[in-house]
């Protein structure tokens, strides 16, 4: 609970036409997200200078959440109001879409190619992908839980895995295909070249490919990839995206020699065994990139790529290692042990990223809070999973929930933005965010206090 034990730097006095200042609070410890160290100067430095945060011009009303009596009765967390983004954001969706639709005909056609079962065979394509979309869709579902503090854009998420199942899964067929041809030539065996093709081209390549594909997310959607958690997100979806497409090409190869009993093993082993595979590989990228992006702002963030790479690479190099060396039931079954153990890990690691984001919301908000725009009940409400829940079944009682809802999810913007100010400077475009998400907060406090 936050205590009144003053910070260095505290306002203090009165602000401009505000009133008495505000009571201040301390939320935490702040500094775990300070941005005012940098690795480097030059290339990494700051565009712009730190943005200052101003008390409102007039002082705020009393907050209508803080005049009611608590509702503690625990009730769903209803879908949140996804945020929009710019149209440039579904025109780069459409064009994956249509990018992805021809990269499965080209695979398609190329296994009709080489498929002499005859026609009756090709009815595995549909099958196949339709296990393949399965695997997608338990990622997709567990990614959608973790984004439920602040979700991203409908249009970004899919993004991340359009370009996973199309871009990076036609530029790594080609570029491992190649290398595997050389591997051959210059060794003259097909083990050889398997094993150089899965332990040091396909992790190398297939997570740079991906790794492209964050860098992206990050320049279009940078006013919402702001952490480690967004990063994770992304990266997630990222590698789903190239595991669904990548799973298809497997099990449609496997159904022409072994049948359905092959697709059946195939889909246990790499679909429900393995099935985060390829995204906690991409996530490791991510979060690295995010963590970056949140503390030091977008140019460090891109340039990160080049070492945020190296886990998820050492990761995937290790597991493709380990198939192709280890032989045998119980080496099998330890491997996968290992990989349960690591998606163990993973889910943990989310939950963790979860709760730092929530924490972050109530920092930055609580920074708003002692300038005299929130109050601190406020701050407890629109920061903490049991306040949100209260409060949207306290203003269901006053016929006032769509706008509890908007309160909620422009005030994790509002706080995500303040962060990005830090990171990255007064940027105008930034400023302009804030200066507009403040003027909202101010009107959903109002209809608020009217309708209570």
């Amino acid at each position: 609970m936050p205590n009144g034990r003053p910070r260095p730097g505290a306002p203090s006095g009165q602000g401009p036409g505000s009133g008495p200042a505000p009571r201040y609070v301390d939320y935490g410890n702040p500094r775990a997200y300070d941005t005012s160290m940098r690795p480097a100067p030059g290339l990494t430095a700051a565009r712009y200078a730190p943005a200052p945060l101003h008390p409102p011009q007039q002082a705020q009303p009393a907050s209508a959440w803080s005049t009611q009596t608590r509702r503690v009765q625990e009730v769903a967390q209803t879908k949140a109001v996804v945020p929009k983004v710019s149209i440039a954001a579904w025109i780069i969706v459409t064009v994956l879409a249509i990018a992805l639709l021809l990269v499965l005909g080209f695979f398609f056609v190329l296994f009709a190619m080489g498929n002499t079962g005859g026609s009756g065979t090709l009815i595995w394509w549909p099958a196949t992908a339709f296990l393949a979309l399965v695997s997608l869709l338990v990622i997709a579902g567990v990614m959608l839980l973790a984004d439920r503090w602040d979700p991203q854009p409908i249009p970004l998420l899919l993004i991340a895995i359009f370009w996973g199942a199309a871009i990076a899964t036609f530029i790594s067929f080609w570029v491992n295909t190649f290398v595997g041809m050389i591997a051959y030539d210059i060794s003259g065996s097909m083990r050889t070249s398997d094993i150089v093709g899965a332990v040091f081209s396909a992790p190398l390549v297939e997570e740079t490919t991906k790794g492209l594909g964050l860098v992206l997310l990050l320049l279009v959607g940078r006013r919402y990839f702001n952490g480690p958690l967004d990063g994770l997100i992304y990266g997630a979806l990222i590698g789903g995206g190239f595991a669904f497409t990548e799973n298809i090409l497997y099990y449609s190869s496997i159904a022409t020699e072994y049948g359905a009993q092959g697709v059946v093993t195939l889909f246990i082993m790499r679909g429900v065994l393995n099935i985060f595979g390829h995204a906690i590989y991409t996530s490791m990228t991510g979060v690295i990139m995010g963590y970056v992006v949140r503390r030091w702002g977008t140019l460090p963030g891109v340039l990160v790529i080049v070492v945020a790479l190296i886990p998820g690479i050492l990761l995937h190099a290790g597991w493709n290692l380990g198939a192709s060396l280890m032989t045998g039931g119980l080496a099998m079954l330890a491997q996968f042990g290992v990989k349960a153990l690591l998606s163990l890990c993973w889910l943990i690691l989310i939950g963790i990223l979860v709760w730092d984001e929530a924490r972050l919301t109530r920092v930055r908000l609580g920074d708003y809070a002692n300038m005299g725009w929130l109050t601190h009940e406020e701050v407890d409400m629109l920061a903490t999973w049991k306040g949100r829940r209260e409060g949207r079944r306290w203003a269901a009682q006053i016929g006032q929930k769509p706008v509890m809802k908007r309160f909620i999810r422009e005030s994790a913007d509002l706080a995500s933005v303040r962060q990005r100010l830090l990171a990255d400077g007064a940027a105008p475009k930034a400023v302009a965010q804030e200066a507009a998400l403040l003027q909202r907060l101010s009107l959903n406090r109002q209809a608020l206090l009217q309708a209570a």
